[in-house]
């Protein structure tokens, strides 16, 4: 193949292994957030801090010290164990430890865990874990994991993610009740862990009859998602509340991430997986899927989250607190000064060495993110490719369709009760019907349902190809056909100035303006009045729909 020929990941090969000489390649694997509710004369803290100090001995290769099972300061740093260390603090009451654990199977590949136990102000107990892949040798592909450690707290404590309680097993929503709780949990604002949600066969009740098996991705990523299963009916009672295009059913698996809304969010933000597609998961089928399910659910918790450093500071932050307030008590209680000095020794050679680890590390994010951001890239680019390829085709059997039957005018239904199938079959290609505007026609009131539909074919067959093409004979068409139809197009106003969210979506991970609409009828009854908001994609060369049939009501009006 010529230099040409070869993809961005196979050229990037020299350059990663050059890099691999000076830096380690560091990935952030995991992390847990949780909170440990206090049960009954329980010390909590104490008995998360002990769930841990076998798992650090375990893998220590050497026993700990005394200080260790007595929840004190230690580092074990003998030869042939690996490198070992914890720091207690009284006040604020605070423990972290960390480990690093040499790859078994991959040279040069190590796995550095850090724990964080901590008492806030309410009492809760505040619990952490990340864990990074630090690699200086081949970068062999891995699975995300949580510690071990993990699933046994959360087994024996009171344990909330965002809030709500961790169960022993992925929770069962059936009823009414459990659907609104389930939508109060998707759209709480502070929400930071992925809601994994499967759905069951149509007509059953029965949990077991996932795509996949839920009791294994659970444990695999408790405390990380929430994971739930959601029975036949009440995937009817949460498309009320969310759509069909937000909601889950029939066997399918969706991703619900942080900030989500209904009234405004994009289904792609969401990710869905079909049972078809579960079932034939390339390189295994559901089993495949299922372990790229964790892997991309462990992903997300290790993006940024403001707040979260302080919540639970990092092992070498903690480190420098507590030597600062171990200066501050020597000094109070009269330390001479050849003592404070032999503190500040110690102080700055451990302040070396984590600078030097930190510089490591940022480095080695550095390479990771830049690798990931070319391919990145590379595959949006390829993507652009194929979706403006598909385009073309679509509108090339559109104008050959056109010819074909003479004409653009033909029957449309007289309901709405496959009108999302219609726009799906009618529109494609042309328009982009968002998941708010279907929600709009479900509760419309309008009578004269064939202006809906005709409406829509309007923009398709006369305004599409008057913003693509620009031409005058198609504006004058396309003006002919609005005044047929009863229809006025205009800007929308300044609704958008008082209510930004009601004249807004999101598309494309963007928030895009509905400037324009078409309208018939100023009556306030929606019954009578008339309106479509949308707005033109410069890019698709397409109309987005973002509301009808009704008026988009705000603080003037």
């Amino acid at each position: 193949m010529s230099e040409s020929g070869k993809n961005l990941r196979e050229q990037l090969v020299p350059l990663r292994e050059k890099l691999r000489a000076t830096h380690a390649v560091i990935r952030p694997v995991s992390q847990v957030t949780i909170r440990l509710k206090p049960r009954d004369s329980r010390d909590s803290f104490a008995t998360t801090v002990d769930n841990v100090l076998p798992w650090l001995k375990n893998r220590a290769g050497r026993e700990l010290p005394e200080s260790a099972w007595a929840q004190q300061s230690f580092e074990l740093t003998d030869v042939g164990a690996q490198r070992a260390a914890a720091i207690a603090m009284d006040d604020p009451k605070y423990w972290t430890a960390r480990l690093d654990d040499a790859d078994q199977f991959v040279p040069l590949r190590t796995w550095v865990t850090e724990v964080g136990v901590a008492v806030d102000g309410s009492g809760d107990v505040l619990f952490g874990a990340r864990l990074i892949c630090a690699t200086r040798g081949e970068d062999v592909p891995f699975d995300r994991t949580i510690p071990g450690f993990v699933r046994g707290i959360v087994a024996k404590e009171l344990a909330t993610l965002d809030g709500e309680a961790l169960e022993s097993k992925a929770r069962v929503v059936a009823t009414d009740k459990e659907v609104d709780w389930l939508v109060s949990l998707l759209e709480k604002p502070d929400r930071e862990a992925d809601v994994i949600v499967f759905s069951l066969p149509e007509g059953s009740i029965n949990e077991l009859y996932t795509a996949i098996p839920v009791k294994g991705l659970y444990e695999q990523t408790v405390g990380a998602t929430h994971v739930i299963v959601l029975t036949a009916p009440a995937s009817y009672l949460l498309t009320d509340r969310v759509g069909k295009e937000l909601s889950v059913f029939r066997q399918a698996v969706r991703t619900y991430k942080p900030l989500f809304r209904s009234w405004v969010d994009e289904p792609a933000r969401h990710p869905l997986a079909l049972p078809d597609r579960i079932a034939n998961f390339a390189n295994g089928g559901a089993a495949a899927f299922e372990k790229w399910l964790i892997n991309q659910s462990l992903a997300n918790t290790v993006v940024h989250i403001a707040g979260r450093e302080q919540r639970l500071p990092s092992f070498n932050t903690v480190r420098q607190i507590s030597a600062q307030l171990e200066r501050d008590k020597r000094k109070e209680a009269g330390a001479t000064d050849s003592d404070m000095l032999v503190l500040y020794q110690a102080d700055n050679n451990h302040l070396r060495n984590e600078l030097k680890e930190q510089k490591d590390q940022y480095d080695g994010l550095l390479v990771s993110a830049d690798q990931e951001r070319k391919i990145a890239i590379e595959e949006a680019g390829t993507a652009k490719r194929q979706t403006f390829n598909l385009r073309l085709r679509i509108r090339a059997l559109e104008e050959q369709a056109t010819r074909i039957s003479g004409e653009t005018r033909k029957p449309v239904p007289n309901d709405l009760a496959d009108f999302e199938k219609w726009c799906v079959v009618e529109l494609g290609g042309s328009i982009e019907i968002v998941n708010r505007a279907y929600q709009g026609v479900r509760k419309s009131e309008f009578e004269d349902i064939s202006l809906i539909y005709r409406s829509l074919l309007a923009l398709r067959n006369y305004y599409v190809p008057m913003r693509r093409e620009r031409d005058e004979k198609k504006k004058f068409a396309y003006e002919k056909e609005l005044a047929e139809l009863q229809l006025e197009e205009s800007l929308t106003g300044d609704g958008v100035k008082f209510d930004p969210d009601l004249y807004s979506v999101t598309y494309n991970g963007i928030r895009k303006v509905l400037d324009r609409h078409l309208k018939r009828g100023n009556s306030r009854d929606p019954r009578f009045c008339f309106r479509l908001y949308f707005f033109w994609d410069d890019e698709a060369e397409i109309v987005v729909v973002g509301w009808l049939p009704t008026h988009l009501d705000n603080r003037m009006t």
